[in-house]
């Protein structure tokens, strides 16, 4: 397998450690490359995995930078204050589902007058959370919201509500986290993030939970028919969940169990798209901010997003 794989005796180690499937019999391994190569589709490098081979241009680890928690607290700001910061040009690497900063490389940025800059074109998205008071805002142009939206939405030539979706997996403390954008009318945004305690090796888990998130709600509000975009390109070409082969634990099954389900009922509603249809794939802000609700691992709506 690691000659038809083409990889390393290392890297065949990190897969099973990771959980391919396989078999023991004796002392030796044996697979079957129908699930190997099922398996690999959806794979993604445990977050402990990436952090530990982490090394930036100039040789330091992950164990020199600080995650986005205490670089907000020792900043002093919010969240939205410090995405802004990073669009602006603060740096700051992404590693796996999480973006780690190095205090000095701050430092030195705030010292070259950079955060001052006038020359910012990124999107600021601010949240309005549901049952908050609103505070006083200056008018905003719907017809230039509309625009934006639609220049995000390019090549996505629909009416339906549109569903952008994305998962993270926190180790520290076995929490999956799941963020989707919800566009109605190509105008109207809203955020949600939701939360949940599972403990797994199978940290795929994820990209299946962001679905279901979606497939819920198009179920709940009886919406006729709906697109769900997600980074997970296998998913677009079409999701087939054998829960009697299924690689997952038993907590996780219950989940799939679901999907399946749900999928079934929905035949026919449900547009799966992958994000590359987008304008900047990955990198649109409509599914970065996906991305940065997911990493929120809290159960929340944000309502009335506003990209100015």
């Amino acid at each position: 397998m690691i000659k038809s794989l083409k990889v390393t005796k290392a890297q065949m180690a990190e897969y099973l450690k990771e959980g391919m499937p396989h078999y023991l019999i004796g002392q030796e391994y044996r697979f079957l490359e129908k699930e190997v190569l099922k398996w690999l589709e959806t794979y993604k490098p445990s977050q402990e995995r990436l952090e530990r081979k982490f090394r930036d241009k100039q040789g330091r680890t992950i164990k020199e930078y600080v995650p986005g928690e205490i670089a907000l607290a020792t900043l002093r700001i919010s969240y939205v204050n410090l995405r802004s910061l990073c669009k602006k040009g603060m740096p700051y690497v992404t590693v796996g589902d999480k973006d780690f900063f190095h205090i000095q490389d701050i430092l030195n940025y705030f010292r070259k007058g950079d955060l001052v800059s006038n020359n910012f074109k990124g999107h600021i998205v601010t949240h309005k959370k549901k049952n908050e008071v609103a505070k006083p805002q200056p008018r905003i142009n719907v017809n230039l919201i509309t625009s934006i939206n639609k220049e995000f939405l390019q090549n996505l030539k629909t009416t339906n509500p549109i569903f952008i979706v994305d998962g993270s997996y926190n180790f520290e403390n076995n929490t999956v986290g799941t963020g989707m954008v919800l566009v109605g009318n190509g105008t109207i945004v809203t955020g949600y993030s939701n939360v949940r305690n599972i403990k797994t090796t199978k940290t795929t888990i994820c990209e299946y939970l962001e679905l279901l998130d979606a497939l819920r709600m198009i179920k709940r509000k009886n919406i006729k028919k709906a697109t769900i975009i997600t980074d997970q390109e296998p998913f677009a070409k079409g999701i087939h969940i054998d829960l009697e082969k299924s690689v997952f634990e038993p907590v996780v099954k219950p989940y799939m169990k679901e999907i399946k389900d749900l999928l079934e009922n929905l035949e026919g509603k449900v547009d799966l798209r992958f994000v590359g249809i987008l304008k900047g794939g990955k990198k649109n802000p409509l599914h970065k901010n996906a991305h940065f609700l997911s990493r929120e691992y809290k159960k929340e709506i944000f309502e009335n997003m506003e990209i100015v």
